[in-house]
């Protein structure tokens, strides 16, 4: 048994608010499937205020903390104010009581307000791309500073070069070639959800407000690495359900790439005979005709026969049974994470274990109390052949399974 009580420290605009939060926070972040784009985070907080009404504005910072199993506090939400609603809850005789509901939104809201692409850009890698997309949206420009800024409220060494960088996290390189782009303001976010989605990646926030990029390869190099293995008796089982549908599917493709236009046809012979003919058009900014061949077979395959995966999983992590480790892990959940499943029923699902990708996820905040609903997808659906060389060397066969073959890891 491991006893474990979370201790939330909520902050806005540099004030704990903690004691005044009403029923539970919620924290949103990710995205809701593997299929679709990710979402700005948000976080929902109600608050009780008797007396004197706080001065909150909108994008004030909005930080929620947790405590892990050893008492440190680690971040769950980052993220700035997007709406206030004020609610007159009673007066009495010496004060009036309020409800303050805020929701605040993460980093990728940032991009939302934006724009980019006022330069030409060269063709490139998808990952060059997503790099030049943030640093024109997120690094400060001269008009975006103050006019009563003063030398004397700057660091003597700082350099202008890397002045107001705005929290970017690792951005991978990438996999595919991006047609170059004649200079055209659009918005910022919608810009790079084209990138992202052209390289077949993803973009995440990180709980401490940073914006990043996972490249197509990231999950396959980093498998097993990023595993939280799990006893389907630590879940909260009570309508665990799977999912198996033909909106997954898809036999035939038509994708176009390069300018002038140009396009590919990829089909799954096999998926076509069991399922009938399924088809989608994908349009697509690549470069290169391989590649563009590549996109097409990949999704061919891969969606030509449906995988089942569960709807969503949901445990407590004040479990007394949920070991430290693995609730400290819980705590850290990203886009990144793979989840294995163990011990579940006989015949539930196929080989009896599931490993998936969490997608998305919710954390629920409440006194004594946190849990955390996951959606995840079945790990085949992220996988991509790599070099021996692309693998993340820190892994080690032990943490792997032991009937997994290279070619097994390399392509799913």
């Amino acid at each position: 048994m491991t006893a474990y009580s979370p201790s939330f420290t909520i902050t806005i605009a540099g004030t704990d608010y903690t004691d005044e939060v009403l029923n539970n926070a919620t924290i949103t972040a990710g995205r809701t499937d593997i299929f679709t784009n990710t979402i700005t985070g948000y976080a929902n907080i109600e608050l009780g205020i008797t007396g004197a009404l706080p001065t909150f504005d909108i994008k004030d910072p909005v930080n929620i903390k947790v405590t892990d199993s050893s008492a440190s506090d680690v971040d769950l939400f980052t993220g700035q104010i997007e709406t206030i609603n004020k609610t007159i809850a009673g007066a009495g005789p010496d004060a009036i009581a309020y409800i303050i509901q805020i929701q605040a939104m993460g980093s990728l809201a940032k991009l939302v307000r934006t724009v980019a692409g006022s330069d030409n850009y060269p063709e490139e890698l998808d990952g060059e791309r997503m790099q030049r997309i943030l640093e024109e949206a997120l690094y400060t420009q001269w008009q975006d500073l103050p006019n009563t800024l003063t030398w004397a409220e700057v660091s003597a060494t700082q350099e202008w070069s890397n002045y107001g960088v705005q929290d970017i996290d690792v951005i991978d390189d990438g996999r595919y070639d991006i047609l170059a782009r004649t200079a055209e303001v659009v918005n910022a976010f919608d810009l790079a959800i084209q990138t992202s989605n052209d390289g077949l990646g993803y973009l995440y926030e990180t709980t401490d407000g940073k914006i990043g990029y996972a490249g197509a390869e990231r999950r396959t190099s980093t498998f097993g690495s990023n595993q939280i293995e799990l006893d389907s008796d630590l879940l909260n089982t009570t309508g665990l359900s799977t999912r198996l549908s033909t909106a997954d599917i898809i036999n035939s493709v038509y994708l176009t790439y390069d300018d002038p236009e140009a396009s590919v046809t990829a089909v799954n012979n096999q998926s076509i005979e069991d399922y009938g003919l399924i088809e989608t058009q994908v349009s697509t900014q690549l470069a290169d005709s391989g590649q563009a061949t590549e996109q097409a077979v990949r999704l061919a395959a891969l969606r030509g026969t449906p995988l089942e995966s569960f709807d969503s999983l949901n445990i407590n992590l004040a479990n007394p049974n949920l070991g430290n480790t693995e609730r400290d892990l819980l705590l850290g959940v990203s886009m990144d994470t793979s989840i294995k499943l163990t011990n579940l029923p006989t015949g539930f699902i196929f080989n009896d274990t599931f490993e998936g990708f969490v997608e998305g996820w919710t954390y629920f905040l409440s006194q004594n109390s946190l849990e955390l609903e996951m959606l995840v997808s079945n790990s085949v659906y992220s996988a991509f052949e790599v070099q021996w060389e692309d693998y993340n060397p820190t892994t080690q066969w032990q943490n792997l399974s032991a009937s997994l073959t290279w070619n097994d890891l390399a392509i799913g």
